[in-house]
Order: C-alpha cells, then sequence, then structure tokens
C-alpha cells in the first residue's frame, strides 16, 4: 500500500523540478541602431523587442521628447543586459530585463559633454563603447566602467 503512495509521490515531485539551462550567452554580435518614433518607441523586429524610451528621454534630458527621432545605440551583453545610448547623451544605461519590461540596474556617465557618434561593440565579457568625444574606448560591464584592467 505505501509503494503507490511513494511512487505517485516522486512522480509528482519530478514534475515539479525547474528545468535549467545553463551556460547561455545572451549577447547580440552588432549593436542595433534604431530611430526612436514620434511616440517615443523603438522596434528591432529582428531581434524581437519594442520598447518606449520616454522614461529615458526624462531621464537623460528632463523632457519626454527629446529622444523622439533620435537614432538609439542598443546592445545586449553576454549576461543579457541591455546597454543603450545616443548621441548628445552623457551616459550608458544598463537594463535588466523582467516580465514585459526593463528596469535601470546602472546609468554610467561616460562623456559630460555628452556623445557624438557612439558605438557599442561585443568585447565579451564587456560591451566597448568607441565615440570621438571619448579619449579611448571605454569598456563597460552592467555595474559600471572597467578599470584597472588594460583597455
Amino acid at each position: 500500500m505505501r509503494t503507490p503512495i511513494l511512487l505517485l509521490t516522486v512522480f509528482t515531485m519530478a514534475g515539479c523540478s525547474t528545468l535549467t539551462l545553463q551556460n547561455v550567452d545572451f549577447n547580440w554580435p552588432v549593436e542595433s541602431v534604431l530611430t526612436v518614433d514620434r511616440n517615443g518607441t523603438i522596434e528591432d523586429p529582428e531581434r524581437g523587442i519594442t520598447a518606449n524610451l520616454t522614461a529615458l528621454s526624462v531621464e537623460e534630458f528632463q523632457d519626454s521628447a527629446t529622444v523622439r527621432g533620435m537614432r538609439i545605440h542598443m546592445i545586449r551583453s553576454h549576461e543579457g543586459y541591455y546597454f543603450f545610448t545616443a548621441p548628445r547623451f552623457k551616459r550608458v544605461y544598463v537594463f535588466t530585463p523582467g516580465e514585459r519590461e526593463l528596469t535601470l540596474k546602472s546609468a554610467i556617465e561616460v562623456a559630460p559633454q555628452g556623445l557624438r557618434e557612439p558605438a557599442l561593440n561585443q568585447r565579451p565579457p564587456h560591451i566597448e563603447l568607441i565615440d570621438p568625444a571619448l579619449a579611448t574606448p571605454i569598456r563597460l560591464t552592467n555595474d559600471g566602467i572597467l578599470r584597472g584592467e588594460k583597455q
């Protein structure tokens, strides 16, 4: 009598375990450069992402409409973080993906006078930022600028 109950318990618990796929590499090999529409939205059908950047515009420029018409540079890191920047931005914004949302993880100050022609590149495990406003390329992590390592 105990055997059926024990077997039922084992099968039930096995069905409840969480499947985890490990060693996933989320990075995109090339940045996406997307134009913000009149509603403040970017869309990248190739990568399956649509986002409204009005709140990002407020954060960077204290104005909800400044990013309209801008070309936003976006890339996804090895760990799955999204990096956003654009010309005139002083920062690179790093977001954590969630269920139907991106949550700000860090805003990394990179150019006090604003970027001119930014480009984001994969340099696993880092993201590299290149811009004429910078003396040298900057290597970024999800928490900030990589320091103490040869740039």
